[in-house]
């Protein structure tokens, strides 16, 4: 019996196989990054630029200035300290210089009016109440008395507490949040999921681990070093931090890492190539697409009166899509750790690591800094449970104070209040 033909089906060509993607990483210093965008290379040293203001406030009539006190007393000052009140003094002189008041010694007066100048201005008491601070540092290098602290410029630091009226804004707290758990609001471990594997994302996700777990402030992040790390036989480690903003005699301090951190550590360091030196560093990131085989072509294949570009005209070869990592030599800025930080927050969301949308995401990135590791480890430590003081002895906080401060919210839950009555008033 004959049977009915089938319908020959045509077979589809074989799609053609894209070549796998070439990564190359370049070891530390081989490979030219871009220039930032506020180079320093040319700038003036701070503590000049300080001499400099100083110089140019101090009155003709005021006492000369004892060369080797002023010298002495800025090699007591940590650079960041140096740099905060060069910058808050360049505004006092503007001031003085706008309003033809005599700049230092500064008269109660003068102060006071300089303190309603930058309410004027809309900025905040903390703010205002660091710059009195940075005006009393320069009277101080001048070896004489600082008018800041007179009664009547605390009143009017005072009236403008009261007058604000707000609570001092802080960091925002990356907690540690769960894994596991469905999509919520910005944590540390959604953030941690969402970087990627290449040579960008284990750097990444080192620093975002190491920052968590030793509660390191920006200074001390950026300024960690391989020397500065001990691996323990348990896969944790120990973390030298040589100088720290409340230990500027330079005594040095120790902090522990957890094992996910070392190991992240370890990937990061291997990808660079990085064996001595900083840890952080920054990376160029420089991509070529794929190109696919060309003949050659002639001149009859081009249509009348085209242009003849003999280049493009060649053979060319099929080259595969390439990625090429240059690792940096100089350590990471406070400003980039926090460009990092926000890039991996907008990662997360864009994974569907993070329920937040629109401008509710954009306000919890904004008010992501390099400060809210910190302020989040401190916030899971009473959560757990543990008291102010060894959460202030782990953060590295002379006081307690700071640490109460940074959770103001969480410290009720689990006060003595809390879990005494918590027993009887359900």
């Amino acid at each position: 019996m004959a049977t009915t033909p089938r319908a020959l089906a045509l077979a589809k060509p074989p799609a053609p196989q894209r070549a796998a993607t070439v990564i190359e990483v370049l070891r530390p210093g081989e490979g030219a990054l871009p220039a930032r965008s506020r180079s320093k290379d040319g700038a003036q040293p701070v503590a000049e630029r300080l001499a400099d203001l100083l110089g140019a406030l101090v009155t003709d009539d005021s006492a000369p200035v004892i060369e080797l006190n002023f010298r002495k007393a800025l090699e007591a000052l940590a650079p960041a300290s140096l740099a905060a009140i060069a910058g808050d003094l360049a505004c006092y002189a503007e001031f003085c210089d706008a309003s033809g008041r005599a700049g230092l010694p500064a008269s109660e007066a003068t102060v006071v009016a300089w303190v309603e100048h930058l309410e004027g201005l809309g900025l905040r008491p903390a703010t205002v109440a660091r710059r009195l601070s940075s005006l009393a540092s320069a009277h101080a290098l001048l070896g004489v008395p600082t008018p800041t602290n007179a009664i009547v410029v605390r009143h009017a630091l005072k009236g403008l507490k009261r007058r604000a009226g707000v609570v001092q804004r802080q960091a925002l707290g990356l907690r540690f949040g769960a894994p596991e758990a469905p999509p919520a609001g910005l944590t540390f471990s959604a953030m941690l999921a969402g970087c990627e594997g290449d040579c960008r994302g284990l750097r990444d996700a080192a620093l975002l681990s190491l920052g968590y777990d030793a509660g390191l402030r920006v200074s001390e992040l950026v300024a960690v070093a391989v020397e500065h790390l001990e691996a323990d036989s348990d896969g944790s480690g120990l973390l030298f931090i040589p100088r720290a903003k409340t230990d500027q005699d330079g005594q040095g301090a120790y902090a522990w890492v957890s094992p996910d951190t070392m190991r992240r550590l370890d990937a990061w360091l291997r990808a660079a190539g990085i064996t001595t030196g900083v840890l952080f560093r920054r990376i160029a990131i420089e991509r070529r697409a794929s190109t696919t085989a060309a003949p050659a072509r002639s001149v009859a294949d081009l249509a009348p009166n085209a242009h003849i570009d003999w280049a493009r005209m060649r053979a060319r070869r099929a080259e595969p899509a390439r990625v090429r990592y240059s690792i940096g030599t100089s350590p990471l800025t406070r400003q980039g750790v926090n460009l990092i930080y926000r890039a991996m927050a907008r990662r997360a969301a864009d994974l569907g690591l993070v329920d937040l949308f629109g401008a509710e995401l954009d306000a919890a990135v904004a008010a992501l800094s390099t400060h809210s590791l910190r302020v989040g480890l401190a916030q899971d430590l009473f959560a757990a449970g543990e008291d102010v003081g060894p959460i202030a002895q782990a953060l590295r906080w002379q006081s307690t104070t700071t640490a109460l401060r940074y959770a103001r919210k969480l410290a009720p839950k689990v006060n003595a209040a809390a879990r005494v009555l918590a027993k009887v008033r359900k």
